[in-house]
């Protein structure tokens, strides 16, 4: 279980850490380490305080302008498992998931995204996940007012032409189209992974008359064996993004940080275990 206090916990010694060591090397490369700065974009009446203060990270920019980018190695906020990197024989009838094992898995981009909750409102947080060949890097795009999503689009896109499959939980119906929507409203050019699997789909098919439903939090409590504690449900976050551009207040978000950053670490313990023969 990755536990809300320990997280807390955590931030306030990369916040510590962080003052100490004072501005970092810059990177505008579209694959590199984002740049890092202590300069804040804001909305006017905003605080003067961003997430930059709480969640290490920099920015990345564009001719389009910057956005604010959060990274960490799985293994920064849970023990390493020796599994990691690994899938099992997926079932013979799953043929994406045997695509995606036989090819490994770093050719696999887990997303999810954080939205202004209406489909024309701003995706306002991309959290990505892949696996480095050693550790799992995890990326969330986060964009510090409205005008900062078209930045998002692009780097996300950018990052995602380096991966041949995108991995998503209902991202088919939800996550992708959302995507391609903004896209063309900002007139971002964005080309996703060719091949997507949404776990959703495996999920029920293999759960679905063992469990009460197949939404993710139930797998990830009956399945992952995993528990959350402190997470901000999902119907409050748009909100607790609007009242952040309005009036400041970034330490209301970092439960959303938190939020986005366990639904990714989840994909992939249900992608495992999808991976791993059913017992009889």
């Amino acid at each position: 279980m990755i536990g809300d206090a320990a997280l807390k916990a955590r931030l306030g010694e990369l916040v510590r850490g962080r003052r100490r060591a004072g501005d970092a090397p810059a990177s505008d490369g579209a694959g590199d380490a984002p740049r890092r700065t202590r300069r804040k974009a804001k909305a006017p009446g905003a605080s003067d305080v961003g997430v930059e203060e709480f969640l290490p990270g920099g920015e990345w920019r564009d001719e389009r302008g910057a956005v604010y980018v959060h990274e960490r190695l799985r293994s920064e906020v849970e023990r390493r498992r020796s599994h990691w990197g690994r899938l099992g024989e997926p079932p013979a009838m799953e043929a994406d998931l045997r695509a995606l094992a036989a090819v490994g898995l770093e050719r696999a981009l887990f997303l999810d995204l954080e939205t202004g909750g209406l489909t024309s409102s701003p995706v306002f947080l991309a959290g990505t996940m892949h696996w480095s060949g050693t550790d799992f890097v995890l990326r969330q795009y986060f964009a510090r007012h409205y005008g900062e999503e078209a930045t998002l689009l692009g780097a996300l896109g950018l990052l995602a032409r380096g991966f041949e499959f995108l991995v998503t939980f209902n991202g088919k119906s939800y996550d992708a189209p959302f995507l391609t929507g903004r896209a063309v409203v900002q007139g971002v050019p964005l080309a996703l992974p060719p091949r997507h699997i949404d776990l959703l789909h495996p999920a029920r098919r293999r759960w679905r008359l063992q469990l009460p439903d197949c939404r993710l939090q139930t797998l990830e409590r009956h399945v992952c064996r995993r528990g959350r504690s402190g997470d901000v449900p999902g119907e409050e976050i748009p909100g607790l993004y609007h009242d952040y551009v309005r009036h400041g207040d970034p330490y209301r978000l970092i439960p959303v940080f938190h939020h986005n950053l366990l639904d990714v670490i989840t994909m992939a313990e249900i992608l495992r275990a999808l991976c791993t023969p059913q017992r009889a």
